[in-house]
């Protein structure tokens, strides 16, 4: 997924929720390129609440492909296709072993975007307790090597 793709895609999702009231927050590979870690963006991920999945599945209800109960996860899940690329949005409840991280999101501004973030610090949290390693080392060598960490 190109640069111009995320933006467009993002654009789109933030068009179709302008005015409504709703948590949220990118994560997964999206999340670490616009803050400036090197890797390949193959989706978009966004993490919401009950409340949230359920705005998102109202406003964007052309684009799912697949609405469905992640029993991996225990969590709500809307599989999208928006201009051709898979975007996952993931009802991430309390009780799931801290994975929703709502109360650490931080807002940043990407080509002209305000967009829900999971600084740096909190997604490598988050990768550690679902024992992504390989995301963890990422995150770690680009904080080590910015000073951030």
């Amino acid at each position: 997924m190109e640069e111009n793709d995320v933006y467009e895609i993002l654009n789109i999702i933030l068009r179709k929720i302008k005015g409504k009231r709703i948590l949220w927050r990118l994560e997964g590979s999206v999340n670490l390129k616009l803050q400036g870690v090197s890797v390949s963006v193959h989706d978009l991920d966004i993490a919401t609440d009950t409340e949230g999945i359920a705005v998102f599945r109202k406003v964007l209800k052309e684009y799912i492909m697949k609405d469905s109960y992640r029993q991996d996860i225990l969590s709500e899940a809307l599989l999208l296709n928006i201009r051709d690329f898979e975007v996952e949005i993931l009802n991430r409840k309390p009780d799931q072993k801290g994975l929703n991280m709502f109360d650490k999101i931080e807002k940043i501004t990407w080509k002209e975007l305000t967009l829900p973030i999971l600084p740096l610090k909190d997604a490598l949290d988050f990768y550690q307790k679902i024992q992504r390693t390989e995301k963890v080392k990422i995150i770690e060598d680009f904080l080590r090597k910015s000073k951030l960490g």
